[in-house]
């Protein structure tokens, strides 16, 4: 039997409907994807699988005691409770456990000779044997450090609504429900966490429906698929690329019907202009077919979203800044977040920024945008720069003398009228290629899904014509088709774009250099997000290689020092206890001799290599790959090194 059911499911938003007769079964197990568009459902299907918003029409069945959790996009939640108390609350009955037994060793400090107590104590510890109740505290520490919250003590009402999001995400985590139900999961987590989640939730042993835009977790932790848009419903087999790939079969099947259709509409216009007379029961049923062809033509796909760039020209430098250092003070306590910064951006620079949450990737953008506190010579902009910025929480959006305006009266605030390739686009005309259609144009920005919101703007922002665009987190809430559209924009564009971003398949496809955060220092390399992970690899190779070297070093040390001390031993007994001692031939003395020549060059062209990796003018992966190579010699010249010295000569 299923887990929950829903049976010939309908729900509509106002006059939209969101989808209809939906049969869906969530299984044991199951790892079911949402996919469509923004606004098109997914986050209300989640309440409905739920329980907690209604069926317009349908059944929804559920196993009895069947625990649910659902994690919404937004959390709200103000409460005194800190941290790892609000987490612990989570985990229900293992909570309660913990608590009655803490209650019971209590009583028992007090009252030693209660046998019934001491019983109930034992029964109580084999239940939490069996629960692995003894180490829950310890595992809502390890899941909140995980998604990088580092403060266990802090009041949940003086974080941040990222923050919150973490720490209910937390708690569902901890609770392990029979169903887990996830809506964006993956946002306001930095890249380290996300691959952390990703590994956990493929080894869950319940059942997850996710809703995310991040198509790389979506790829690894979904099995099935289920594809929400326009009220219609489909199911998919397979994970994401598997979804993908019977797309373009379908696409294909549905060119050739369509072009089917076409002909043969087409030809039966053609025998209906030859003016043939009615008379008989053939023609006539003739007659309606065509009529009924007419009438129900194949619904065309909605037209993909095209947002052209319309900029300034830039000159040689658009932003150029000079050793920038950042600090922040928290607690009284100043802590160094950006320390000396130099680097120019160029007109067509596509710049990533990563780093762990807190290391100040917003922070940058925002002084850069803002130059509040900030020497004029530490960040110059170019005469002719228009920065377009988009922040990470778009806040303006959320204010309240925002949500009841007109969709398209926010929009005009900006510009009534828009210059894209010499022609005039009026700000109605830009939001229908946002797919904001006239009726939703004309609603309020309350009733915009946090998808829609985000997409509007995007919208304002390139009202504006900027050439410089700094955009925190822009895949957040965003569809992925709203997503392949921005990073082929972002494609075209002829401006610098400086990215902060914690998706990975969206840094593949948008940037071409990296700075990622190392102990507040912004290091850079080159590629994209991908080639980057390589490099970082590389790296980890280098440091592995240095400390074999060291281990070496020090095996060579210790055996030196047991060599001296045996044949100290030897002497002081008159040659009692005979050694046999390995002797070298003349071939590997000369061995010796050429290998303690060839050492010192090869650290010296080791030292030049790792000084060549920090200029910025260098190949990094081609002397990154050269560099692995010198230290794998090395490691081989001092392991025959060690051999040849252990030998008489």
């Amino acid at each position: 039997m299923s887990l929950i059911s829903l049976k010939n499911a309908s729900k509509d938003f106002g006059i939209k409907i969101l989808f209809e007769d939906l049969n869906l079964n969530i299984e044991k197990k199951d790892r079911l994807g949402l996919i469509g568009p923004n606004g098109s459902g997914k986050s209300t299907l989640l309440k409905v699988i739920a329980g907690i918003e209604p069926l317009m029409d349908g059944i929804r069945t559920a196993q009895s005691k069947l625990s649910i959790c659902l994690v919404n996009q937004n959390q709200n939640r103000n409460t005194n409770k800190s941290v790892l108390e609000e987490v612990l609350d989570g985990c229900g009955k293992k909570r309660e456990i913990l608590i009655r037994y803490k209650n019971i060793s209590e009583t028992i400090a007090k009252e030693a000779t209660s046998e019934k107590l001491i019983k109930e104590l034992g029964r109580i510890s084999e239940i939490m044997d069996k629960e692995e109740v003894w180490t829950l505290e310890q595992q809502c520490t390890e899941i909140i450090n995980r998604l990088g919250i580092n403060d266990l003590n802090k009041p949940i009402n003086e974080l941040s609504g990222g923050f919150k999001k973490r720490v209910a995400l937390a708690s569902a985590l901890v609770s392990q429900p029979d169903i887990l139900l996830l809506d964006e999961p993956t946002n306001h987590l930095d890249a380290h966490a996300i691959e952390w989640l990703q590994k956990w939730l493929k080894n869950y042993h319940g059942s997850i429906v996710l809703v995310t835009h991040d198509r790389y977790f979506l790829d690894i932790v979904t099995q099935r698929m289920l594809e929400v848009n326009n009220g219609i419903t489909k199911k998919y087999n397979g994970n994401y690329s598997q979804y993908l790939l019977s797309k373009i079969e379908e696409e294909k099947s549905e060119i050739a019907s369509n072009n089917k259709f076409k002909n043969i509409l087409k030809k039966e216009l053609k025998w209906l202009k030859k003016g043939v007379k009615a008379r008989s029961t053939k023609q006539k049923a003739r007659i309606k077919r065509i009529e009924e062809m007419k009438n129900n033509k194949p619904i065309l796909k909605e037209e993909p979203l095209d947002i052209k760039s319309n900029t300034k020209r830039i000159g040689k430098v658009a932003i150029e800044i000079n050793n920038l250092t950042i600090k922040s003070i928290s607690d009284n306590n100043q802590k160094t977040l950006i320390n000396s910064f130099t680097y120019s951006f160029r007109p067509d620079d596509r710049v990533g920024i990563i780093g762990p949450n807190g290391s100040g990737k917003s922070t940058i953008l925002n002084k850069i945008y803002n130059r509040s506190n900030i020497d004029q010579e530490t960040i110059k902009i170019g005469e002719t720069v228009n920065i377009g910025y988009l922040d990470q929480y778009t806040n303006t959006l959320n204010e309240e003398k925002y949500l009841n305006k007109k969709v398209i009266e926010y929009i005009e605030e900006s510009s009534y009228n828009l210059v894209l390739d010499n022609c005039k686009v009026s700000a109605s005309k830009l939001l229908e290629n946002f797919l904001f259609s006239p009726s939703k144009q004309h609603g309020k920005l309350k009733n915009l899904s946090g998808g829609e919101r985000r997409r509007l703007a995007l919208c304002k922002l390139l009202m504006s014509g900027p050439n410089v665009l700094l955009l925190d987190e822009p895949t957040n809430d965003l569809d992925i088709n709203t997503l392949s559209i921005l990073e082929d924009f972002i494609h075209k564009f002829t401006g610098c774009v400086i990215i902060v971003s914690h998706d990975r398949f969206f840094l593949d496809r948008t940037v071409n250099r990296i700075f990622n955060f190392e102990n507040r220092n912004l290091v850079r390399y080159e590629g994209n997000y991908t080639e980057f992970l390589n490099q970082k690899e590389l790296k980890n190779k280098k440091l592995r290689g240095i400390k074999q070297i060291n281990n070496t070093q020090q095996n060579k040390n210790f055996l030196k020092e047991k060599e001296s001390t045996d044949n100290l031993a030897i002497n002081n007994k008159n040659n009692k206890i005979a050694k046999k001692i390995r002797r070298r031939t003349f071939k590997q003395s000369k061995e010796l001799e050429e290998i303690n020549k060839e050492l010192p060059k090869l650290e010296e062209k080791r030292i030049l290599l790792e000084s060549m990796i920090s200029s910025s003018n260098s190949d990094i992966t081609k002397i990154s790959i050269e560099l692995a190579a010198v230290i794998d010699m090395i490691d081989k010249a001092e392991t025959r090194w060690l051999e040849l010295s252990d030998m008489s000569n």
